[in-house]
């Protein structure tokens, strides 16, 4: 008897250590996180050192992509080999810092690209997998080191739900109005994310949930640019509005984003 449609459709799992995955990529995001966190508090220091830093002829510059960083004849392994070394040394001087914050997102696109998205092509289950483990991780470490301010997410919401002017005295709702906020259905990610819609994302708003099961508070989050790779595959990079500099996001772990979001309208 010939096997069945769906006997022959199950493919068998890789063998992925999904957490060891998970780890590895929560440990950019959170190198990033700190580092963010300490520069924020003087802005000028840190714009001084990112300048200083693009001047090194030895920084690579470009699109914020994998291609940027790992060229035909580069060696994935000895770029996030020389990641690390980074993050080994115990300097903690604002250029240093601004260096580690740079190889943390780097490290993330390389890690990303030759260590979840080849390995696993085609299986967005797995993907799926590390990105909600990889979440939960880095989520549990923000929630105990650095907690995020409800503040700017509250004052985000009350522009949405600004009374009108006619009627000054009347409270604003204790929910966002339905015409304010817009939910992402799995039909709505599917257009978003085609092709012919890629520029209009970037003009959109979105607020994270602040109830998504990878959340801790929430908050505003917008595409600032997307990547086309030579594969065809797309990196997007998000910028959320507590952090400086955006964050790559493979289609999965967009689709994962704008599942656990809403539209700003």
């Amino acid at each position: 008897m010939p096997p069945s449609r769906r006997s022959k459709g199950k493919r068998k799992d890789p063998g992925i250590d999904i957490e060891a995955l998970a780890r590895q990529k929560a440990k950019y995001f959170r190198i990033h996180a700190e580092e963010s966190h300490f520069l924020a508090s003087d802005p000028t220091a840190r714009d001084k050192a990112i300048a200083k830093l693009y001047q090194h002829p030895e920084v690579k510059k470009g699109p914020f992509c994998v291609e940027t960083y790992i060229g035909p004849d580069d060696d994935p392994d000895a770029f996030l080999r020389a990641v690390d070394e980074v993050f080994e040394n115990p300097d903690r001087s604002i250029d240093q810092r601004v260096f580690r914050m740079h190889a943390a997102m780097s490290g993330l696109l390389v890690f990303n690209e030759y260590k979840i998205e080849r390995p696993l092509e085609g299986r967005y289950d797995l993907e799926e997998k590390v990105q909600v483990c990889s979440s939960q991780i880095h989520n549990a470490w923000m929630r105990e080191n650095l907690p995020a301010p409800q503040s700017r997410l509250n004052a985000f919401k009350a522009q949405l739900v600004r009374a009108p002017a006619q009627e000054p005295l009347t409270p604003p709702p204790s929910r966002l109005p339905s015409t304010s906020m817009k939910p992402v259905t799995p039909d709505v990610i599917d257009d978003i994310l085609s092709k012919t819609k890629r520029d209009d994302l970037l003009k959109m708003k979105f607020v994270l949930d602040a109830d998504a099961p990878d959340s801790e508070t929430g908050g505003p989050w917008e595409v600032e640019s997307y990547c086309t790779k030579r594969s065809g595959e797309v990196v997007y990079n998000v910028l959320f509005e507590d952090l400086d500099d955006p964050i790559p996001h493979d289609e999965a772990g967009m689709r994962h984003l704008l599942r656990d979001s809403h539209v700003a309208l």
